[in-house]
């Protein structure tokens, strides 16, 4: 199955698109917390949004800690 989850800063910003594949990794995804734009994401709150077709969305929040 396959999904989008977006990440974006509480601001509303969207800071990167992954696109996943339920196949890999049983389910999880990594990631270098490194921006769209090649930038290393500041510590503090972020917002992710997973949409899968066929399934739903769901959206929650997690911070970093650096």
């Amino acid at each position: 199955q396959k999904c989008t989850i977006r990440i974006y800063t509480v601001r509303g910003n969207l800071v990167k698109t992954i696109e996943h594949e339920s196949r890999m990794k049983d389910g999880a995804e990594s990631w270098n917390l490194v921006s769209k734009d090649g930038m290393d994401i500041a510590y503090g709150l972020y917002i992710y949004h997973i949409d899968a077709p066929d399934i739903g969305e769901k959206i929650g929040k997690f911070a970093v800690i650096k």
